[in-house]
This record gives structure tokens, sequence and C-alpha cells, in this order.
């Protein structure tokens, strides 16, 4: 029996934000959605890890890829230092770019003891992380908000852990992408300039200067890239790198160990 997504986002647009009741508002969304409007635009945000994610302001939605990347991988170094690390050595984490703070809230939703900085250039979203924090109650003396370009309004500090999914998409592969995609979500979130790469090669080059020693910076990034960020690896000498895959065997996040 084959899947049907369309039904399936009608059935959970229905239940999730009308309670089952088609009214007349209802009707309107379900136009909309068959104009293309994601669903966790129209019914306002989606879980992501245990934490409810709000788009009120439309930041990038959060993908499951990225979902599956921090719970594969991040979730254990977490609780591997939770178990082993004294209580006054709270591991300290960079969530940059940001975008509606998905990443960095699911850690402080799901570990205690830990620090988490958030990096964002665009206002919007910032305003977006905030309310974020807010629906998920989280203690206020456990992460700072700076909106940043990059690493350029970020303080000159320590972290354990850098962890980004930076706009990435390459502006010659715009055909690839969905056009809801292309018509509802932020270009700036998506795009980036020098095949995609321009802001994976910003990260690689700087991010040691705001990584403990053994620290490790994780991006993601689009499979095919692999072997232009291979080339870029290898002109600014990094050797201790690994590539690691998604739920669907492909190579889509970079570990480097600085």
């Amino acid at each position: 029996m084959n899947f049907d997504l369309k039904k399936w986002e009608e059935e959970k647009l229905l239940e999730e934000k009308y309670g089952g009741e088609k009214c007349e508002a209802f009707f309107a969304d379900l136009k909309s959605l068959k104009n293309g409007k994601p669903l966790d635009f129209l019914i306002g945000g989606r879980e992501f890890l245990g934490s409810w994610i709000d788009l009120e302001y439309k930041p990038l939605i959060p993908r499951d890829e990225t979902e599956y990347w921090i719970y594969t991988y991040i979730f254990p170094k977490i609780e591997n230092w939770r178990n082993f690390a004294s209580q006054n050595s709270a591991p300290k984490i960079l969530d940059i770019f940001s975008g509606s703070g998905c990443i960095g809230i699911s850690l402080l939703n799901n570990f205690e003891n830990i620090f988490v900085d958030f990096g964002e250039i665009k206002k919007e979203n910032i305003l977006q992380i905030k309310k974020n924090i807010q629906i998920n109650n989280l203690e206020k003396t456990n992460f700072n908000i700076y909106q940043s370009n990059i690493f350029e309004q970020i303080p000159k500090k320590k972290y354990n852990f850098i962890l980004a999914n930076p706009p990435y998409i390459s502006k010659n592969r715009i055909d690839t992408v969905q056009k809801s995609v292309l018509d509802f979500e932020d270009e700036k979130a998506l795009f980036a300039d020098d095949d995609g790469l321009f802001f994976i090669k910003k990260l690689i080059q700087k991010s040691k200067t705001y990584l403990e020693k053994n620290g490790e910076l994780w991006i993601e990034f689009d499979p095919w890239q692999k072997e232009l960020i291979l080339n870029f690896l290898k002109k600014e000498k990094i050797q201790n790198f690994e590539f690691k895959k998604d739920q669907y065997q492909k190579e889509r996040f970079l570990k480097i160990i600085f």
C-alpha cells in the first residue's frame, strides 16, 4: 500500500491545528497546503527531539536530516560527557546559524548541566529563538543569544562543540530545490555562493579560534559537495576530520577535531 503524503498532511493539519473540526479556516489552510505552503508553517511549528519549535517568524523549517544528526551523533557525546565529567565541567556548545534555535534548544531541553550559545544574524530569527526558549521553559542561566554575522559578534571564548547548519545549497543548483521551498522559505537560509561552500569554508577557517583543544566542529552539507570539501580541507592542511552519514546513508555531516 502506497503512502499518500498529501492525505497524511491534510489529516495532520486537521487534527493538530483544528482538533478535527472542518471549519472555514481549515478549508482556507487546506487550499494553502495544496498550493505548496509547508505544513509546518500552517500548523505554526513542529516537534524536534522532544522540543516544540515555533515557526512564527518563518525561519528555516527544521529538517529530519538535522534531527537525525543531532540525535545520532551529538546526543551520545553529551550523554558521555555528563557521565564522566565533573559537575563543574559543563560542555560549552555554540549553535551557529541557529535559525529557529532547534539544535541548541533540543540540547538544553534534553540535558542538564550544559551551556549553549546561539549565533544568528537575522533579527527575526533572534526573536524566534527567544520565543522558542520561552515556550520550552529553559533556564535563563544556561544560554546566551548573539546577533552575529558568523563569528563577528561572538565573544572571544572557547567551546567544546560548534554545531552548524549553514546555508549550503549552491545557487547553480536552484533547479533541484522543491518549488514549495523556493516559494515559502528564506532563500538566505538556503543558498550560498562558491558552489554553496562560502559559509562552510568560513567555519572551517575560523572555528579553531573558538574551540577548546580537541574541540569538535560539526557542519551539515549537501552530499554532492563532499569532494569539494575534501579539496578545501587538504588546502587548509586539516587532517583530523570524518564524514558521517544521514538516515539515507548519504554522507551529509562533517566532523573536524582541532
